[in-house]
């Protein structure tokens, strides 16, 4: 994996990436982590979904006693355990994360842009070997926030922590795309409002 990546500032980075690096550190969505926490009060556990090379990651391990964090694609995943290999809090998992525990399956890049974005990954209809999680079969005693960006999977995501929701009620922060309303119908229905917009990302919370 090593001749796929480089030290960027710090970071060790894939080299076949423009937007996620700009993403993280030139556009507004560099401060997400520290936006979405003024709504959380207990920081006890955080899990993230879509950990990409870690920089949210580690802001939330700054904060929280325990992070789990879900990143799926291999190159990432390898810079990810580099990134946090200091932070002892942060447990890492890779696979999806969807509503059930499922065989393992394929991984399908969908960027089509001339400036990569090596975040453009979700879950195939074939078998292969990236693990799918849920979130409810890792039977959380505690949850405070769940921050989800899994390109348009978060639906799914919620559907398989329904029990860790209902049982903790957690702060949750989606990526907010072509969703939208199923992410609503399934919030509404778990007595959740909207508290914060953040452009792409939406903070909701228990009412």
């Amino acid at each position: 994996m090593e001749e796929y990546t480089e030290i960027r500032d710090g970071w060790l980075w894939p080299k076949d990436d423009i937007r996620c690096w700009r993403c993280f550190f030139h556009l507004k969505s560099k401060d997400l982590p520290s936006r979405i926490l003024q709504h959380v009060n207990k920081k006890s556990l955080c899990v993230q979904a879509g950990g990409n090379v870690g920089v949210y990651v580690k802001e939330f391990a700054g904060v929280f006693q325990t992070v789990h964090t879900f990143e799926p694609e291999p190159l990432n995943f390898y810079c990810l355990k580099h990134n946090l290999k200091d932070c002892k809090n942060v447990i890492l998992h890779q696979g999806f994360v969807s509503d059930k525990k499922q065989p393992p399956k394929n991984i399908v890049r969908f960027d089509t842009k001339k400036d990569p974005n090596t975040g453009k990954f979700k879950i195939g209809e074939e078998s292969g070997n990236i693990s799918v999680f849920s979130i409810d079969e890792m039977q959380l005693e505690s949850c405070d926030l769940i921050q989800l960006d899994i390109e348009g999977h978060e639906p799914q995501a919620l559907i398989g922590a329904m029990e860790t929701i209902k049982k903790h009620r957690p702060v949750i922060c989606l990526e907010w795309f072509d969703n939208q309303e199923q992410l609503l119908s399934i919030l509404e229905e778990i007595n959740y409002q909207q508290v914060a917009d953040f452009g792409s990302d939406r903070v909701f919370v228990s009412n």
